[in-house]
């Protein structure tokens, strides 16, 4: 099978503690989150991967089952294993637009703007004003939109920008793909740095539940933070809501 041969540099560790259906689960899930395995992309059998690692099938069909409940891979009857269309998404903890990151795993994603608008009151967005440091008379642009991988949606992400910064996606009104970090660094020539986050685990609400298509009640992850320029402005305040069966958060904690 040709899929084989991008596993012919992973290995498995027999003598680790790490229990060796992990290592199988671990080694399928880096080669999707690499792109090396794609959407749609068929794996390996279980005859085939336990061949190849020396390992029982049971073994390997514990992987699988991992693999499933993860959302990594669909299985076919009479036909094999596949990529799933949408599988998990990290949320890595770095400076990265959306579109920007989906593309490096090798997923078709877009976006729809749901609408922009102009805010003049800090009344009911005192956190963007806060996180912006603006005035509670200043003008605010607030973009809201939805993002979408493979066609399924998987946030809903809400941007507050100063007048003068956000004023040209407004006229004319941003198109629904325009990433706006593109906007900030190629058209302001601004660069951004930084951005400062917090990210909380909530249940979804009516209104983001049917955006997203999930149940309401389904477990959501919150994001809100400000993102910085090279000189320490604020620049763009972020309030992100994202499906809690599709993303993970990742964390590289070091000494």
């Amino acid at each position: 099978m040709e899929t084989l041969s991008i596993l012919k540099d992973s290995h498995i560790d027999k003598s680790s503690y790490v229990p060796l259906y992990i290592q199988v689960r671990d080694i399928i899930k880096d080669l999707i989150k690499t792109g090396k395995l794609k959407a749609g992309d068929q794996i390996p059998s279980e005859n085939e991967l336990s061949s190849e690692f020396n390992i029982s099938r049971m073994t390997v069909r514990q992987a699988s089952q991992e693999l499933l409940r993860e959302g990594y891979i669909t299985i076919r009857r009479g036909e094999g294993t596949f990529v799933n269309s949408v599988p998990h998404t990290q949320m890595l903890l770095k400076l990265e637009g959306f579109s920007s990151e989906m593309s490096k795993l090798g997923y078709r994603s877009h976006s729809r703007v749901l609408d922009i608008e102009l805010v003049e009151s800090n009344e009911s967005y005192e956190m963007a004003y806060s996180g912006l440091g603006k005035a509670p008379d200043e003008p605010l642009v607030r973009i809201r939109r939805v993002r979408y991988v493979e066609d399924t949606p998987f946030a809903i992400e809400t941007s507050f920008l100063s007048y003068n910064t956000g004023k040209g996606l407004m006229e004319p009104r941003m198109a629904d793909d325009r990433s706006i970090y593109n906007y900030i660094e190629k058209d302001l020539h601004i660069r951004l740095s930084r951005a400062d986050h917090v990210i909380q685990p909530s249940l979804a609400q009516a209104e983001c539940a049917a955006l997203l298509e999930i149940d309401e009640g389904s477990p959501i992850l919150r994001l809100h933070g400000t993102t910085f320029s090279m000189t320490n402005k604020p620049i763009e305040y972020l309030e992100g809501i994202y499906r809690g069966d599709k993303y993970e958060l990742k964390v590289v904690i070091t000494k």
